[in-house]
């Protein structure tokens, strides 16, 4: 996970893949649009916020809480990916801090920020590491802020069976990615208070089915507007249990 060279390669092949303007609506497709549902959520009013997004890839979703009145700082190992959100949040003529950093190290001091967040990012740890991850993720938000993480559930069966069938044909690019039933276990070695979880993002496991349309490359993408088209008008079905936990933490008094 530490070694960016993957991330470099996956984040690479992303900003190739959006370059046109049907891909780059293809960016913000239901992943994008469940996280921000979560965000919305559990930062009803981002406004003067200072947020911190870590492992923040492409920053779509730290664009919009800037675009609130967020004060957000992007953070990632990946240097390509730190590019990438360089150029978006250009794009919209939008500010925020960009750091290169490993998750595991953050370049910050201790309670500067009222949220910290990732999606996708826990998962790819194992061990220690996940929890050293999660620490230092609470270390550099304020005591009584909040550290709110997504990460693939364990319960998500459809895109267990599509995430299991692109392993087996060595389609899943990320590497090792392991989908977690609940944080309760793990709060207590951080140490931190789950004030909640559940599961959301019924409509986004079927994003996961492209990978049994991978070839040839124009009907995955064909599926995937597929999914978006069919997950528009339905996303209120969205909120059922699906595809990503989340966690809310905060720091044990």
């Amino acid at each position: 996970m530490e070694s960016h060279d993957r991330w470099d390669e996956i984040w690479q092949t992303k900003q190739r893949q959006v370059s046109g303007r049907f891909r780059s609506f293809l960016a913000r497709d239901i992943i994008y649009r469940t996280v921000r549902a979560i965000l919305a959520r559990e930062i009803p009013e981002p406004s003067g916020k200072r947020i911190l997004e870590v492992g923040s890839g492409s920053g779509l979703v730290s664009l919009d809480l800037a675009r609130k009145g967020a004060h957000v700082t992007l953070c990632d190992v990946s240097p390509e990916a730190v590019k990438y959100s360089r150029a978006v949040f250009d794009s919209a003529r939008a500010k925020a801090e960009f750091v290169q950093a490993s998750i595991l190290d953050l370049p910050f001091e201790d309670g500067v920020f009222d949220v910290t967040w990732n999606a996708g990012v826990i998962e790819h740890f194992q061990g220690e590491d996940q929890v050293r991850a999660l620490r230092e993720m609470l270390r550099v938000t304020r005591p009584d802020g909040r550290v709110i993480v997504a990460v693939p559930w364990a319960g998500a069966r459809v895109y267990a069976r599509a995430k299991a069938f692109a392993d087996s044909r060595r389609l899943w690019q990320p590497g090792y990615e392991a989908p977690i039933a609940s944080f309760s276990e793990i709060a207590p070695r951080i140490p931190a208070t789950l004030e909640r979880e559940y599961a959301t993002g019924f409509l986004a496991e079927f994003h996961f089915m492209k990978y049994h349309f991978a070839r040839p490359a124009w009907l995955r993408t064909v599926w995937a507007s597929l999914v978006e088209a069919f997950s528009l008008p339905l996303f209120f079905l969205n909120r059922r249990p699906g595809y990503l936990l989340v966690a809310v933490l905060k720091r044990t008094v």
